[in-house]
């Protein structure tokens, strides 16, 4: 009895570490069923960061070779509107000659990030990756997004302000340096925040985990890769897209075709409807120019109304007048005495009648002779 417990002992512990070898394996059998996290390629302006291993992945264009953009969407436009919308404003915005693009739609606008596509393919293919098999975003796309206010995020290079309402982006400002009080304020009247909501100091960049998938609402709007579909189901949707078109097309025929015989129709009684509204606009605007014409005789006093203003201011020393020449606000005219006049008391006494300025008065070679120049003052 004695000699057969040691062996017991021995079998107990060896069944007791080929459970734990068992339960073991079954972990790291579980834990190889498990998702793994996506491979991110990082592509800076010093280079590519390559991921470890993973499934699937992403290519990430830093912050810092990005442009965003805000453009206002078509108001009760359908989505395929507003895609061809989109896809003019990026070709007027790019400055690059081979523009990679990704957009968000908002409430009213797209947010739009643009970056150079030829060089992200060359940083692709000088560290061997095939980034056709790959879904490429710019960096904000991927990392937390807000609800309302601002704050300065750490970036692969540089930092990002962002300026965010009722969980959209509305302006984004990136810097490769922390920036001074001067241009933070500055990014947050361009942004238009309010004036109580605006922050005086330049805060703490926040560093961000990156997330599962983009927050973003739509895709990229670059080619769309053949390469990532399985080709039956590619070779199915082309050939219901076939079948289809043919009854898409007749109906739109059908329909185009009943909307012009009714916008037809629709001209054609708006036009008499508004026929008479036309004429009396016309004969409305020719009463208007006669007016016009008629008030401008009456812009100046009567020359009977000058004259005797004129009469009023002559010294009373046997003065008279003795020419007279009015032409449309301009007058002219002579005054003659038996002894010489006083030319400042009687440019003074004019000009004090109300009616005339801009008297100006010379002498002729006779003394008591004064021709006079003076514009007459508009009622």
């Amino acid at each position: 009895m004695k000699r057969g417990l040691p062996n017991l002992q021995v079998t107990c512990k060896l069944f007791e570490s080929y459970q734990n070898q068992s339960v073991v394996l079954r972990l790291q059998s579980l834990a190889a069923r498990l998702p793994r996290p996506r491979r991110l390629y990082l592509e800076t302006a010093d280079g590519v960061q390559l991921p470890g291993p993973g499934r699937g992945g992403y290519w990430i264009v830093s912050r810092g070779l990005c442009r965003f953009f805000r453009v206002p969407l078509l108001a009760g436009a359908a989505r395929a509107s507003q895609l061809d919308a989109i896809a003019l404003e990026i070709r007027r915005l790019s400055p690059f000659e081979k523009t990679g693009s990704h957009f968000h739609f908002a409430s009213g606008f797209a947010g739009i990030w643009l970056w150079d596509e030829r060089a992200t393919h060359a940083a692709a293919a000088s560290v061997g990756v095939d980034i056709a098999r790959l879904r490429v975003l710019p960096e904000p796309a991927l990392l937390p997004s807000s609800q309302a206010g601002l704050r300065l995020i750490e970036g692969l290079e540089g930092v990002e302000g962002q300026y965010w309402s009722d969980g959209e982006l509305i302006a984004s400002r990136w810097w490769l340096r922390l920036p001074d009080e001067r241009a933070w304020l500055f990014f947050q009247r361009g942004a238009s925040v309010a004036p109580e909501q605006i922050s005086p100091g330049v805060p703490v960049p926040l560093r961000l985990d990156w997330l599962e998938r983009p927050w973003t609402k739509t895709r990229s709007s670059g080619a769309f890769d053949l390469a990532r579909l399985d080709t039956r189901a590619m070779a199915a949707v082309v050939a219901l897209l076939v079948v289809a078109g043919y009854g898409y097309y007749a109906a739109q025929y059908l329909h185009t075709k009943w909307s012009l015989a009714s916008l037809s129709a629709e001209i054609d009684t708006r036009s008499a409807a508004i026929e008479p509204i036309l004429r009396a606009r016309s004969q409305a605007l020719d009463n208007l120019t006669a007016i016009q014409s008629l008030n401008e005789l009456k812009r100046f006093p009567g020359q009977l109304a000058l004259m005797a203003r004129v009469a009023e201011v002559l010294p009373a020393t046997g003065a008279r007048l003795d020419d007279w020449l009015y032409d449309r606000g301009q007058l002219e005219l002579s005054i003659a005495g038996d002894q010489p006049l006083d030319v400042v008391r009687l440019v003074r006494s004019l000009e004090a009648s109300g009616y005339f300025n801009t008297v100006a008065a010379e002498r002729t070679a006779n003394n008591n002779t004064l021709r006079l120049r003076a514009g007459v003052v508009t009622q």
